[in-house]
This record gives C-alpha cells, sequence and structure tokens, in this order.
C-alpha cells in the first residue's frame, strides 16, 4: 500500500520557490530549489528525482528539512558556516614551503604530496597525512611531480640506440 505523499510547507509560494531556482548561481542550492519548485506544483518525490537525476531519498530529505526550518535549510553549509577548519600552514609557513619547493627534496627525485608532508610535520610537529600535502602542494601553485612510469620490460637506451639506427623509413 502506497503511503500518501508528505506535503510541501507554504514557507514560500510556488512563483517564489521558481524564482530562487532560476536566479541561483550555486548549483547544489539551485539543484534544491529546483526540487522544491517541482513538489510545490504537486509532483511525487519519485518523479522530482527521475527529472532531476537525484534519488527520491535525497528529494524527500530536501523536502523534509524545508518543513522542518523553511528557506533557511536550502542554503549550503558554506554559506552558514564559510571558513571551515584552521589551515594547518600560516601564510609565513606557506612562504617558506613555497621557497623550499624551488630546491629539490632532500632525497633527491621530485616534490611529491608525501614528501612535502614529511617536510610538514618537521615544521609545525603534527602528523600530516600525503593528501593534505599534495592540497599544500596545489594552494602554493605547484603541482606533485611524478616521474612517469617505465614498462617492465622497456629497451634499454642502448637497445633504443640500436633500433633507431637499424629502422629504415622508405
Amino acid at each position: 500500500m502506497a503511503r500518501a505523499p508528505t506535503a510541501l510547507k507554504c514557507h514560500l509560494q510556488p512563483l517564489e520557490l521558481r524564482e530562487r531556482y532560476r536566479r541561483c548561481r550555486v548549483l547544489k542550492e539551485a539543484r534544491r530549489w529546483h526540487a522544491l519548485w517541482l513538489l510545490s506544483q504537486g509532483h511525487r518525490a519519485a518523479q522530482v528525482a527521475e527529472t532531476l537525476g537525484m534519488g527520491s531519498a535525497w528529494v524527500r530529505h530536501v523536502r523534509q528539512c524545508y518543513n522542518a526550518r523553511g528557506p533557511e535549510a536550502v542554503l549550503g553549509g558554506h554559506q552558514r558556516n564559510p571558513g571551515g577548519r584552521r589551515l594547518r600552514l600560516s601564510v609565513q609557513q606557506q612562504r617558506q614551503l613555497s621557497k623550499r619547493l624551488e630546491r629539490p627534496p632532500q632525497d633527491g627525485g621530485v616534490w611529491t604530496g608525501a614528501k612535502v608532508a614529511a617536510w610538514m610535520e618537521q615544521c609545525t610537529g603534527q602528523k600530516t597525512y600525503p593528501q593534505l600535502g599534495c592540497i599544500y602542494l596545489h594552494r602554493v601553485g605547484f603541482s606533485p611531480q611524478v616521474p612517469r612510469r617505465r614498462h617492465a620490460q622497456a629497451a634499454s637506451p642502448e637497445q633504443q640506440r640500436a633500433f633507431k639506427k637499424s629502422f629504415d623509413v622508405r
């Protein structure tokens, strides 16, 4: 037996929901406004989910949050709590990292997220994972450098030279 759909509370009129959907520039938020507008027109959660390419549980969750908290519930978390956690490296430490990246790492080779994380651990005294090292590489304008893999049975440089000398293109 199918249950009756939960009605959408009338915090905003359907035309207001449509306008908020059309004007919104934040994709995730616009998708929520779109779902609410379609629900306000009498569409079922499954229909809205199919239209938007989302799951019907997501549509029901958006409706439930909207009914409980009103239009405030549609805003993304970054609008309500911008900033997030404190950065691991201060601005001065990021400058130090940028200068350090101009020279090769101590063990030679190229800079990777793991090597940057090890440098950060020395600098801050906090355990740092390679993923965060990679994030800070990008933050200071570098990218992780990883040498290209070689095939296990690749020809040696001498064999490559011999092949080039013997290969005749006509």
